[in-house]
């Protein structure tokens, strides 16, 4: 958004006596403009008509994308992880798959994620009790035997 707040600040330089919200919607629309364009860039592969700024450019863009991909895709199992009573409600005592807790979540939360996924994180919840547990079982089985 710091594109378009600086767009927005030249816009109400230059023209003062439009309203502001006016001025910001132009601005957006402008954004999404330049952005579309600088997409269209990062999907070209002939570099040989480009300088070296312009490379430059187009690669650091090319890395905030990819970064952000990575960021999405770890925020949705920390997102998942917030709709874990959900999960484990429909999993243990409805009785639920996979597959269908994934239906349940996208049509009643707006929360789409992979079957595959809750699957994982299911997995790696249940291996995390099972040591707790485990270590618990037998810290006790050492008490009562002392």
């Amino acid at each position: 958004m710091s594109a378009h707040r600086k767009l927005l600040y030249k816009l109400k330089q230059k023209y003062q006596d439009i309203e502001i919200s006016t001025l910001s919607y132009s601005a957006l629309i402008m954004t999404l403009q330049l952005n579309k364009v600088d997409r269209e860039k990062l999907k070209r592969l002939d570099l040989s008509d480009m300088n070296l700024d312009e490379i430059r450019d187009i690669t650091s863009k090319n890395a905030k994308l990819f970064l952000q991909k990575q960021f999405r895709i770890q925020t949705k199992r920390e997102r998942l992880l917030g709709f874990w009573a959900v999960v484990h409600t429909l999993k243990v005592d409805e009785k639920m798959s996979f597959r269908r807790i994934k239906t349940y979540l996208k049509k009643y939360y707006k929360f789409e994620v992979s079957y595959s996924t809750i699957s994982k994180v299911w997995n790696q919840m249940e291996q995390e009790k099972d040591k707790k547990n485990g270590w618990k079982y037998w810290k006790i089985q050492w008490q009562n035997w002392h």
